[in-house]
């Protein structure tokens, strides 16, 4: 789109930072202002191998794998999170879910792409969103996992997007459950979309916004590997630090 469409597309639909309501002119961001953008932190290099958990800034060399992971036999190889969860990050994650934030997806990528590291993971894969089931679809109108990952094989050239899972069972939202009832919630609730035939060597991301517990990417895991797949790895935008 020209600089003059956009100038003229910004008189006439003005827009505003979806975090603190500022208006927006020119900005490398669609919807977030300079100063939230500003607030926004990369996961850094200190992180768990396995889950991608950011130890932070610590001055003593970081262990090898959080407590999380060591609690826990995650089936992907590794998973990477863009970015760390703070004020900023759940509320974009709030407006995209809850608030129609499909136009939201855009500065999502926008974000995830100055994390090289973690684009680095996507390259040559597959993005497998999380599927979610018909009836909060229905409700909410778009799978937001689906939506990024649409956004990021825009972005992207050698990126792929496939509905290789799908819900087979509707399940309670995890929010407030503690961990085994957030396994047991989504246990066998995914099913393999027969439709797509691709070789079982392709590296599969299984892709979601938030990462928490693990329970449901792991259970995603799960069903990949009950069909051959074994070359499987995960993406989240960010993730709790519930260690």
């Amino acid at each position: 789109m020209a600089i003059g469409m956009e100038y003229l597309l910004d008189w006439i639909f003005p827009r505003y930072c979806c975090i603190c309501g500022e208006f927006l002119s020119t900005h490398k961001f669609k919807y977030l202002c300079k100063s939230c953008s500003e607030k926004i932190i990369l996961t850094g290099a200190h992180i768990c191998e396995k889950c991608g958990h950011d130890f932070g800034e610590i001055s003593a060399e970081a262990p090898s794998r959080c407590l999380r992971c060591l609690n826990s036999e995650f089936q992907f190889i590794a998973l990477r999170s863009a970015v760390r969860l703070n004020y900023v990050t759940r509320r974009l994650i709030h407006q995209l879910k809850y608030k129609y934030g499909k136009h939201l997806a855009g500065d999502f990528v926008r974000i995830m792409q100055k994390n090289i590291p973690f684009m680095t993971l996507l390259e040559g894969g597959i993005l497998v969103p999380v599927p979610l089931h018909w009836k909060r679809v229905f409700k909410r109108e778009y799978n937001q996992s689906e939506v990024i990952a649409s956004y990021l094989r825009k972005f992207s050239a050698n990126v792929e997007v496939l509905p290789l899972l799908k819900r087979v069972r509707h399940t309670p939202p995890q929010v407030g459950l503690h961990i085994r009832e957030r396994r047991g919630n989504v246990k066998n609730a995914f099913g393999i979309n027969s439709k797509i035939k691709i070789n079982h060597d392709r590296k599969l991301i299984i892709f979601d916004d938030v990462f928490t517990t693990g329970s449901t990417i792991n259970e995603c895991c799960k069903e990949l590997r009950r069909h051959g797949f074994y070359n499987i790895y995960a993406a989240t935008f960010t993730q709790t630090s519930k260690n």
